[in-house]
């Protein structure tokens, strides 16, 4: 008999017409019992740890995505001249502001006024630039004594070829003199690049100097999409409302904290509403 912690199995060999009888030892049977226990014990505990792991690793996956996708609304306490009086919301672009292709009542800044109660002027001017809108900020923004003013302008620039130091300088002109007449200023900002967004980094330098607001790639989507252009570039009344919809996102939570630290005495009376303008010029 073979002892049980041992046990040996033959090997028949030929050597020169003789037999050889070898005995080899089963290196599977040396391990004690509970070295076997162990092993499959550890085996188990394994295969269990795997659905834990993956579980683990698809949670973050997710939380991960919706950190970066997820819509991030404006930092309230950054936000210069919140306490702003007055009603008027002033839209400053170009041809987007305007509407051009639109009728005026399909163009974003009347859906925005309309979504949200308010009173604004149009001052869009088709084919502007920010140098345009420097030249004529005294004339069709300011006499308004606007609560708020919205910046739109990008989009020419980069059509002429204007240079980026020139075109950021402007546009830091423009709103360094806005905030400084006492008005909370929203910056809108247009992606045109075909190779990556050459404006956005100098735009949130520029909304974070000023304590302004900057509502990013206000058309994303649209430019690629023939349904929502009536052009090349300038968007049809669809477009228009998917750019209301982004902008009233940015404006409602600001006006609301905005009307909360006025307090009701700065808010327009109910019985004698102001007017919404519908342009200037």
């Amino acid at each position: 008999m073979t002892s049980p912690q041992r046990q040996k199995r033959s090997t028949v060999r030929w050597f020169g017409g003789s037999v050889v009888r070898q005995e080899q030892s089963n290196p599977r049977t040396l391990e004690p019992p509970n070295a076997l226990r162990k092993r499959a014990k550890g085996t188990t505990q394994s295969r269990r740890r795997w659905p834990l792991a993956l579980t683990g690793l698809l949670v973050l996956a997710l939380v991960a995505g919706w950190y970066l996708t997820r819509q991030r609304g404006p930092d309230l306490g950054r936000v210069a001249n919140l306490a702003a009086p007055g009603e008027v919301v002033v839209f400053f672009g170009d041809s987007i502001t305007q509407g051009y292709g639109v009728r005026a009542e399909e163009s974003f800044p009347s859906l925005v006024a309309s979504d949200l109660g308010i009173a604004m002027v149009n001052a869009g001017v088709t084919g502007d630039t920010t140098a345009g809108g420097l030249a004529r900020l005294e004339r069709d923004v300011l006499p308004h004594q606007p609560r708020l003013t919205l910046v739109e302008f990008g989009g020419n620039d980069f059509l002429r070829r204007v240079p980026l130091e020139e075109t950021l300088k402007n546009l830091d002109a423009i709103v360094k003199t806005l905030i400084a007449q006492g008005m909370m200023v929203v910056i809108l900002e247009v992606n045109v690049g075909l190779m990556g967004d050459p404006y956005l980094k100098g735009y949130r330098a520029v909304a974070e100097r000023y304590g302004a607001v900057l509502a990013e790639d206000i058309l994303s989507g649209i430019l690629g999409k023939p349904d929502l252009k009536v052009d090349a570039i300038h968007p049809n009344a669809q477009g228009h409302r998917l750019i209301a919809e982004r902008v009233v996102k940015v404006l409602r939570p600001l006006l609301k904290e905005a009307d909360r630290r006025r307090g009701p005495m700065g808010r327009q009376s109910l019985d004698f509403p102001l007017p919404a303008f519908r342009g200037v010029g």
